[in-house]
């Protein structure tokens, strides 16, 4: 008999093990080391010479097996729904006063990470990554090395540990999206002269409660979210972060780091494969933080760009603005259980998977699971039925069909043009409106046009299979 073990439950006992070593590496049972303070021991790190450049291999593959990812730009500025830190840029000394000031009115009492957590697993997500600092340097957490936080906030709590605990209950991995760049810091020491987006790892002029010169305030902040809330997956650079990647590495040798180590393209998706890891960064309607009245992207949009996202070997991070009370906006809500009702249905197409050996053929998208022999042949269908015929599959004698979510097996056949699979679906998951058949009225209301749907892609899958002759590896 094998034992079969979900990706979350094989996190879980990675994330225990990595907390062992956490613990017995700091000489204080059960407890992380915390960043060094007044009077407080200085976090346990690496020697120079020791610390390996690169990201875990075991890390690695959890984070590509992960798949989908939800991503959260947030802070003081969606009370105006403003792009999050950019106004700043090119931004006269009353409108940075102004900008800054929100943080005195920042108090979204409706926030429940609970909430959040939940609606994260539904859609499927794996991992969730928080904008602990963003370039304008306020802090999502508790750092002892800045007075511009959120627990100086009237909300007065530490958003950053809240949202790990509850992430961290629901069974995702918890990441950290932090930025090198820190226009706070350009603005309080006079140091204006770099792009808003540019850190200047060399300025000593003194920052903060502590008055450490940047690079070293920088580092402190890093040994804080590594040590003070509990197992942190992934930190994400947006920016050049050399000396905090290296400082992150001795810190936890093993923590993942996205953006700065591996390509994380924004707003768009690369054309051809990668067998490696990589993450595509996508938002739900426009803008990165809360935009008021956003028209968020269709579902069918959302669904087609995680299965060619995943066809192409890469993760899909999508993001969400949350509201200046806390609270998701009803829009991108709705979209997320969409998500999830899509995966809920075939989100096995999509996790723990890798390329095929063609993306796709035609509009029917390919992910294989290698070690099983299995293939995922995800297409639409028209009034719920469909055939396709695979020029790169082949089957053998112990392949079976099935559809994911249907019970039984769909008819197939090996022919000289390919593997057919004749594909109906006769689940009844939704009720949507049908199209004009021939010689309606698209708009006719004679009779109330109904179809089960909804019209997303399904994914069919396919056991025991191998590469089509003449279909290289």
């Amino acid at each position: 008999m094998t034992l079969t073990i979900s990706p979350r439950v094989r996190r879980s006992v990675l994330a225990v093990m990595v907390n062992i070593v956490v613990v017995w590496s700091s000489g204080c049972p059960g407890k992380a080391p915390e960043p060094a303070a007044a009077g407080k021991a200085p976090v346990p790190l690496l020697a120079e010479d020791a610390v390996r450049l690169s990201n875990d291999p075991v890390k690695t593959e959890v984070f590509r097996d992960a798949g989908l990812g939800l991503f959260i730009h947030w802070g003081p500025n969606s009370q105006m729904g403003t792009e999050i830190s950019w106004p700043l840029y090119n931004a006269s000394e009353d409108y940075i006063k102004k900008y800054y000031a929100l943080a005195e009115t920042f108090n979204p009492t409706g926030f429940d990470p609970a909430e959040w957590a939940r609606l994260a697993g539904l859609a499927g997500m794996e991992y969730v990554v928080l904008t602990a600092k963003h370039h304008d340097g306020f802090c999502m957490f508790d750092t002892d090395l800045s007075d511009f936080k959120i627990t100086r906030t009237p909300y007065g709590r530490d958003i950053a540990a809240m949202v790990a605990e509850a992430f961290r209950k629901e069974g995702l991995l918890v990441g950290f999206y932090y930025s090198p760049g820190d226009f706070r810091y350009q603005w309080e020491t006079g140091k204006r002269a770099g792009h808003i987006y540019q850190p200047d790892f060399e300025s000593p002029a003194p920052f903060g409660p502590k008055k450490l010169g940047f690079v070293d305030y920088e580092r402190g902040h890093i040994e804080e979210l590594l040590t003070r809330y509990g197992d942190i997956f992934m930190l994400w650079f947006d920016g050049k972060c050399e000396p905090l990647k290296k400082h992150a590495w001795r810190v936890r040798q093993d923590v993942f780091i996205g953006r700065g180590e591996i390509p994380t393209p924004e707003q768009e998706i690369p054309g051809r494969a990668s067998d490696h890891a990589w993450e595509s960064c996508l938002t739900t309607s426009y803008q990165w933080s809360y935009l008021p009245g956003a028209v968020v992207r269709p579902p069918a949009e959302i669904i087609e760009n995680l299965i060619h996202i995943r066809a192409r070997g890469g993760n899909m991070l999508l993001n969400i603005g949350p509201r200046p009370d806390g609270r998701i906006a009803p829009a991108d809500e709705d979209l997320l259980r969409d998500l999830g009702l899509w995966m809920m249905l075939y989100g096995e197409s999509v996790r723990g998977v890798r390329p095929w050996v063609v993306t796709n053929e035609g509009d029917v998208w390919f992910t294989q699971k290698r070690a099983e022999g299995t293939v995922y042949a995800l297409a639409g269908l028209e009034r719920n039925a469909r055939t396709i015929v695979l020029e790169s599959v082949a089957a053998s004698p112990e392949t079976k069909v099935t559809l994911l979510g249907q019970e039984g097996d769909l008819p197939w056949e090996q022919t000289p043009a390919g593997l057919k699979i004749t594909v109906n679906r006769k689940q009844t998951i939704r009720l949507v409106k049908a199209p004009a058949g021939p010689g309606e009225k698209a708009e006719s209301s004679d009779k109330q046009r109904l179809n089960w749907g909804p019209d997303w892609p399904v994914a069919v899958k396919i056991t025991k299979a191998i590469p089509a002759a003449g279909i290289g590896i």
